[in-house]
């Protein structure tokens, strides 16, 4: 822990954090002899601070700009963007999207906008219904105006200092050779104080024409340009500038280019992190721990391209790690064991067994799950696991089929589950398709940061 020069401000950079306080509703104890976080009576005035925080209630992009990041994973030793893909077209600020009616769906579609086929006796939330943003409430939720704005997910290997973050901080070059700059840049809905590595882009600069057609826009490229305060990225070694990083964009009008898993991170379970202002009540309480109690031992995190949806609206389900996900684990003799089912003990030759409680990260725990609930459709998603620690260990691989026995994903531009039912011949963003990833075991924890900004005077004891 260190305090900066600036005046007044303590500032605290772990690289491995397991022992200061939950993102619940905790109220500061004693040690807990069952496992639990554990943190000093020094720890107070921050634990005080994160809950005045988290009950914000005010569901604004700014209300996140908060320097608040704990336990944030770091996915590769050397900052870089890992993709900033076209999101999709048209979708933010849509004129007279407001509500569950048939003018509502009527503006959706007039917008070119997906809406979801479900039964009207289901009295289902507008999020369960549509993935686009109305105009009156993207100036709400954001404080600009937009009128069918584009998307752009920036997905960093490390998180961003939350206070640094602006649009002109981005420079998206398009096919055009044309260079602009995004209207609103937020972390929105990537809230959580543990998944803020991700700065989701809203601007104009493409349309769902196909490359190569006559008239066609998309961006090919996104980077991160010098500003007056300077963009940061928080790395165990303290603060460094994520201006000079870029890379290419691709198109997710085009068979390929689908969603997908970008890096898979395998940790101690921990709730530290988890939770974010309660404004936004679906990534509130969506925890392993609020989901599966103490049997969650382990924590399996999926950092992706863009948010998942089975179809562009629909929300994925806690219980749903086996339409999607396959684990691999390496046994004793090298061979493979596929960890296919939630809820099923896997023998791992020689290192004991584990067992997939199912999905974390997603949204509140229910009785049941219908086409009605609403996930936070993020870019995180957590595979929770329970066992032994050696059998976990050898876990190895990701694996997203796509086909087949599995489901493919679609970003929140995708068709709906009524692609018949949308305006004829306009396109929609395309599935994921088949993929694997390597898992970073970081069960040491080594692979997090914290970074915590408060007023006060500045405590120091040995």
């Amino acid at each position: 822990m260190h305090a900066t020069a600036r005046p007044a401000t303590v500032v605290c950079c772990i690289a491995a954090v397991f022992a200061l306080t939950s993102c619940g509703n905790d109220a500061p104890s004693l040690p807990d002899p069952n496992g639990g976080l554990v943190y000093t009576e020094l720890a107070t005035p921050l634990l005080d601070y994160l809950e005045r925080q988290k009950a914000e209630q005010v569901p604004s992009s700014s209300a996140l700009a908060r320097n608040i990041l704990l336990a944030a994973d770091v996915y590769g030793d050397q900052p870089r963007i890992l993709t900033a893909n076209y999101g999709f077209d048209g979708y933010m600020g849509v004129p007279g999207l407001n509500g569950t009616d048939a003018a509502a769906r009527d503006a959706a579609y007039a917008a070119n906008v997906a809406w979801q086929d479900l039964d009207p006796g289901l009295n289902a939330p507008s999020r369960a219904l549509y993935s686009a943003v109305g105009t009156s409430a993207f100036l709400a939720i954001y404080g600009a105006p937009a009128l069918r704005a584009d998307t752009i997910p920036v997905v960093f290997s490390h998180p961003v200092l939350p206070a640094s973050v602006s649009p002109d901080a981005f420079r998206i070059t398009l096919n055009t050779g044309e260079t602009v700059t995004p209207i609103t840049a937020s972390f929105l809905p990537n809230l959580e104080y543990n998944e803020r590595q991700t700065v989701v882009l809203s601007g104009y600069w493409g349309n769902r024409m196909a490359p190569g057609q006559s008239g066609a826009l998309y961006p090919v490229r996104v980077d991160i340009v010098p500003t007056r305060t300077p963009m940061m990225l928080v790395t165990a070694g303290g603060l460094v500038p994520a201006s000079g990083l870029g890379i290419e964009s691709r198109n997710p009008y085009q068979t390929g280019n689908g969603p997908r898993i970008v890096a898979a991170k395998l940790n101690l379970y921990s709730s530290l992190g988890e939770g974010g202002p309660q404004s936004q009540p679906n990534s509130y309480a969506n925890s392993g721990e609020d989901l599966y109690g103490a049997q969650a031992k382990y924590r399996l995190r999926i950092y992706t391209s863009a948010g998942f949806s089975p179809d562009g609206i629909a929300s994925l389900l806690p219980t749903d790690y086996s339409q999607y996900f396959l684990l691999k684990a390496r046994d004793q003799s090298g061979k493979t064991v596929e960890l296919a089912e939630a809820g099923r003990a896997y023998a791992i030759p020689g290192y004991g067994s584990v067992r997939i409680l199912g999905l974390a990260d997603t949204g509140l725990k229910q009785a049941s799950y219908d086409a009605t609930y609403v996930e936070d459709h993020d870019n995180q998603y957590d595979v929770i696991l329970d066992g032994d620690l050696a059998a976990v260990e050898r876990i190895y691989e990701i694996q997203m089929p796509s086909s087949g026995a599995y489901r493919a994903v679609y970003n929140p531009g995708g068709p709906g589950n009524l692609p018949a039912g949308n305006p004829p011949g306009v396109p929609f963003t395309v599935a994921s398709q088949d993929h694997r990833v390597a898992v970073m075991d970081d069960l040491a924890g080594a692979a997090l940061v914290s970074y915590v900004e408060i007023d006060g005077d500045v405590v120091r004891h040995l």
